[in-house]
């Protein structure tokens, strides 16, 4: 329930980002979900959609993960998208993979403007200041396990093919300053500065920002 309530307050401060159009939402997303504490890769999915009228209609989608291999299907109706996201059987974990589903309830909105606390950690995780995507909640019921979490998909900059994974590389730098606080050439002090940096592996050239609701509203 927390993370319900976190959600609802983020989303409660956000302006929702315009009306699909066309073809769209439509593409291979990445993206990041929140478990135990700490963020998680979405590997590349792919989404499209068949408008049924101006503002809704059905979507649907496929890819694969560390639990298996999954469908999914949905609808999109202004800047609302509910999925219910279908493992099959037989693929990817028997340990994780029960044949189960997962429901989802995203919105379409400016990200670093929903979750500004996380702009960091949406850029560390190649997702760029400004980048539309949708934000929202999963959900799981199985006989093994029970429970809800956010997450936010998003189109990245550069093209993917579906399972690509975003990742994240950690470096660390040392620096070591010494000082001579009277002039007399013998070092009298010391301090040492460990700086660390998280660098994620998805190439950043070439950007140009895919809006998920098409040209109408980039």
């Amino acid at each position: 329930m927390l993370h319900l309530k976190m959600a609802e307050a983020n989303l409660a401060t956000t302006a929702p980002m315009g009306t699909p159009v066309v073809w769209s939402p439509a593409g291979n997303y990445v993206g990041i979900y929140w478990q135990y504490g700490r963020a998680h890769p979405i590997p590349a999915q792919a989404m499209g959609c068949t408008p049924k009228e101006d503002t809704a209609g059905i979507v649907v989608g496929n890819g694969f993960d560390d639990v298996g291999t999954f469908n999914m299907v949905g609808t999109y109706k202004l800047a609302k998208l509910k999925l219910t996201k279908q493992y099959v059987p037989g693929t990817g974990d028997p340990r994780e993979n029960l044949g189960h589903a997962v429901e989802l309830r995203l919105t379409c909105c400016d990200l670093f403007a929903a979750l500004p606390s996380r702009a960091a950690e949406f850029q560390s995780w190649g997702c760029p200041p400004g980048n539309v995507g949708f934000y929202g909640t999963w959900h799981v019921r199985t006989r093994k396990y029970k429970g809800d979490g956010e997450m936010c998909l998003w189109l990245p900059p550069v093209p993917v093919v579906i399972g690509y994974v975003i990742t994240q590389t950690m470096t660390s730098t040392t620096q070591a300053v010494s000082y001579d606080s009277n002039g007399d050439g013998v070092v009298d002090a010391s301090q040492t500065t460990q700086t660390f940096t998280i660098t994620p592996t998805q190439a950043q050239y070439g950007i140009q920002l895919q809006n998920p609701f098409g040209p109408k509203f980039a």
